[in-house]
């Protein structure tokens, strides 16, 4: 069977040991479940997570295996465009990505000529009066490249504005939620836009079940069920 490596994260060791014990088991199950065998177990345990020296032993030793198998991606980075930049490094080394809650990351060649209903979303932070000369730059953004660049159509451009990074101000991002249905993929300009917490920016992406492009970052496909 192919190798991988578990990863986990927890402050539940001293205190609540059976927890631990038990996610570990998890994790080793899940793994067996996906056609792998676990080699290695890295689990770092502190109340801090900046405190991360088995992860940091497991980046130098990820040659070894060919797949992480972790709970979630927040285990991975707290912040969205940190989380993802390590798991693209990693893909890019041929090692796949396994997550028990948020299914599977995988970067794909972008559908720029298959003509595909999207919707548009980012967020700016700043003063209102740099979000009112910022966001219709963005969105005009969006509508150039998708003319110029692809067969798309922009259906609907969502944005929200903010001051604190707080989630009771991304109202628009709850819209584009409800009305899902319409399109068939999700364009932004970074994956922070969607949310800047890797564990809020997953719970996001579950709600909106979309395939997700990133002008900056590439073409990130939804896909929960796992590939056979």
């Amino acid at each position: 069977m192919k190798k991988a490596a578990v990863y986990h994260f927890t402050d539940e060791s001293t205190q609540r040991p059976k927890i631990y014990r038990d996610q570990l088991k998890a994790l080793a199950e899940y793994a067996e479940s996906v056609g792998f065998v676990v080699a290695d177990i890295y689990c770092d345990m502190s109340l801090k997570r900046c405190e991360r020296t088995e992860f940091d032993r497991f980046l130098t030793n990820s040659s070894q295996y060919e797949a992480l198998i972790t709970k979630d991606f927040y285990h991975i980075a707290k912040n969205t465009g940190k989380c993802l930049s390590v798991m693209q490094q990693l893909r890019e080394s041929g090692l796949q990505i396994y997550s028990i809650e948020n299914g599977i990351f995988t970067w794909e060649e972008v559908p720029i000529n298959k003509s595909i209903p999207v919707a548009t979303y980012t967020c700016h932070f700043g003063t209102p009066n740099e979000m009112k000369e910022v966001i219709p730059v963005k969105n005009d953004i969006f509508t150039l490249f998708t003319e110029k660049k692809t067969n798309w159509t922009i259906i609907d451009q969502y944005y929200d504005k903010s001051l604190h990074q707080k989630d009771s101000e991304q109202i628009q991002i709850k819209k584009l939620i409800e009305n899902r249905k319409k399109y068939n993929m999700l364009l932004v300009h970074n994956l922070n836009d969607i949310h800047w917490r890797t564990a809020n920016f997953c719970k996001i992406r579950e709600q909106l079940q979309l395939d997700i492009y990133s002008l900056q970052e590439g073409f990130l496909k939804y896909r929960k069920e796992i590939p056979q």
